[in-house]
């Protein structure tokens, strides 16, 4: 294992259908950060999200952190994750913060210092995205959410 800490940024775009997402739904699940730790089952520090929606459209929505490819549910359907996939939870991050750039709105939740823990066999870690906007998050054709996840690695 390496002694020293390094830090990363993972950029991800995750598989969010063309759709009109109401608040609750599942837009995405089961999205692999690659390598977001150093060995197989270690751990590393989530610091920051930000998320670019190329869609304009902005609204809160909740990033869902597992250790395992965590079921949710059916994408475009109300979250309904089994307790099984629950237990495998690592965290939950609200973006909410939303500037509107023009063509894009960007968000960035920085500070969060939560622990990520892989699987035991794994140095992937699994996300979801959930809208809890109150209203609709509508995803046009070539329209995506980018994600950059800053991870500290040791």
């Amino acid at each position: 294992m390496n002694t020293r800490s390094e830090l990363f940024s993972i950029k991800h775009t995750p598989n969010i259908a063309e759709a009109t997402y109401s608040t609750g739904d599942v837009m995405t699940e089961g999205e692999s950060l690659n390598n977001a730790v150093a060995e197989p089952g270690s751990c590393s520090i989530l610091q920051s999200i930000t998320a670019i929606d190329m869609s304009d459209t902005g609204g809160t929505i909740y990033v869902i952190i597992t250790d395992n490819s965590g079921d949710l549910g059916t994408v475009g359907s109300a979250i309904n994750m089994a307790d099984s996939a629950a237990d495998n939870s690592l965290a939950i991050v609200e973006l909410s913060n939303w500037v509107d750039l023009g063509g894009a709105k960007v968000c960035t939740k920085g500070n969060i210092g939560l622990v990520l823990k892989a699987y035991t066999t794994s140095k992937d870690i699994y996300y979801g995205v959930v809208n809890v906007s109150g209203g609709d998050i509508v995803i046009g054709t070539d329209e995506d959410i980018i994600f950059q996840f800053g991870v500290v690695k040791d």
